[in-house]
């Protein structure tokens, strides 16, 4: 990733590819508080601002909007919808208790703190449309309509980012620690 020569195209695929999947592995299956998906999300831009060469001082958000890299936080609240469809789609004992926590939860109005119950529930989700309905659960769309985001993604895939000092580096810089 952190080969001078590299892209950010070819980076931000690299990053898409290996690192944010190694980065959320396993997160669908424990409950998270607010403060590490916030450390996992600095964690992201840190990695991706070293590949491009920029400072700590620069801001995630529109960086990686300019990249269509995905936050932390939908991918791991989209593998937790698919994980909670999938095991309603296989009889095992996940199933049976998925079931009964869901019976309870149609029938009481509460569920577990920290269950997957609870993470599908506290994310609006209805729980018996995921359990039961087989939609594919997509992607959510990160490009938006925005100047700011279209200049930065304009300005990363010219041939001259590469360079260290070049106009467009320098643009980058000042975009993404300006606001």
């Amino acid at each position: 990733m952190l080969y001078p020569g590299a892209t950010p195209d070819v980076q931000a695929y690299l990053y898409k590819c290996i690192c944010q999947p190694t980065l959320t592995y396993s997160l669908e299956c424990m409950s998270s508080t607010a403060t590490q998906m916030r450390q996992l999300e600095s964690v992201q831009g840190r990695l991706i601002k070293q590949s491009l060469g920029l400072s700590k001082l620069s801001h995630n958000t529109t960086l990686l909007k300019g990249l269509n890299i995905e936050k932390i936080e939908d991918i791991v609240n989209r593998n937790v919808l698919s994980l909670y469809n999938r095991i309603f789609k296989v009889e095992s004992p996940a199933r049976r208790l998925l079931q009964h926590l869901l019976s309870r939860f149609i029938w009481y109005g509460k569920t577990i703190p920290g269950s997957l119950l609870d993470r599908v529930v506290s994310m609006g989700e209805s729980p018996t449309k995921r359990a039961f309905n087989s939609q594919h659960i997509s992607k959510t769309s990160v490009t938006i309509n925005d100047g700011l985001v279209d200049s930065i993604r304009h300005l990363l895939f010219t041939d001259n980012f590469t360079k260290p000092y070049s106009h467009e580096h320098l643009l980058i810089h000042l975009l993404t620690t300006a606001f």
